[in-house]
């Protein structure tokens, strides 16, 4: 029963991954026409997004869906999430694809985890593991390499693109590190939901996407539809679902599907390509990951 569990686990997390990850090639394909902003597709995607999430947990899961707003403390904490986490990581994931390539920016993302260790060291003032000194040297070698594409002393990417990339892992480390408590009192898709629906309202204000819309055709409708569903919906579902049948750290190393199925997407579908000094970098990056989940060994005093 408990081989089975981690299974329905593992796939639910997969496919949370590689939606997100599929995202990222469908936004590259609809910022090559000038008319799609990302801050039109914010508001689109999250407010839509939000909207069928909370439908869903009322109206199939019969949650209560304003019991996270009575209590002030969490509703500030909510507001946060929203907006630094889950906003945030959205948004700087679409500006950096407009500004580099879907692979490379889910490739940063990936460093999220380890911002997570290094905040975490500076907050409980301790050292970090070996394991973790390992991951960090790692990644640091694996973003140098990915961003210069091998001429270690040349940035083969735009200063605007790499800053945008580091944002973009620091919104994934406080988006995890954020809900942490929040997720212990409410259901997941209450929080989800309604950080969707924060994060859309304040896109739609900055761009309200009724307003000047994009020259729609088929191919953009499809692509619009497949980000809200897949990229957004389907993805945070699925993910944040499979935490009850595996542990972060296993879901953790399954998210790795992401940069992966963008990356392949990218090449696949838009041509773009990857030196043999970006592939190393990109692999050094996601091995942070299965370094982190190893044991730390501990001297033999014997």
């Amino acid at each position: 029963m408990q081989v089975k569990r981690e299974g329905i686990g593992a796939i639910l997390a997969i496919i949370g991954a590689v939606c997100w990850g599929i995202q990222g090639p469908i936004s590259q394909f609809l910022f090559q026409d000038d008319s799609y902003s990302p801050e039109w597709l914010m508001g689109v995607k999250m407010t839509i997004a939000g909207v069928l999430i909370l439908l869903f947990t009322t109206g199939v899961k019969h949650q209560p869906l304003l019991k996270v707003w009575q209590t002030p403390r969490d509703a500030c904490l909510l507001l946060v999430y929203s907006l630094f986490g889950l906003a945030a990581v959205q948004y700087f994931y679409l500006v950096t694809v407009s500004a580099s390539n879907a692979g490379t920016a889910t490739i940063l993302q990936s460093l999220g985890t380890i911002i997570i260790v290094i905040l975490t060291a500076m907050i409980y003032h301790h050292l970090p593991s070996r394991n973790e000194g390992v991951a960090i040297g790692l990644a640091l070698i694996g973003t140098w390499l990915l961003v210069t594409r091998g001429n270690l002393f040349h940035l083969a990417i735009s200063g605007e693109a790499l800053t945008l990339g580091l944002l973009l892992a620091l919104a994934g480390a406080l988006q995890t590190m954020l809900p942490v408590s929040l997720l212990k009192r409410h259901d997941v898709m209450i929080v989800v939901g309604w950080g969707m629906v924060i994060g859309g309202g304040l896109f739609s204000i900055i761009h309200p996407f009724w307003v000047d819309p994009p020259h729609f055709t088929v191919g953009g409708v499809i692509g619009v539809a497949s980000i809200v569903i897949l990229g957004t919906m389907v993805s945070f579902v699925c993910f944040t679902t499979s935490l009850k049948y595996v542990s972060p750290t296993v879901a953790g190393m399954l998210d790795t599907f992401e940069p992966l199925s963008a990356t392949l997407g990218s090449v696949a579908f838009l041509n773009t390509s990857f030196n043999f000094a970006e592939i190393c970098g990109g692999v050094l990056i996601l091995s942070t990951v299965f370094v982190l989940a190893l044991p730390t060994l501990k001297p033999n005093l014997k």
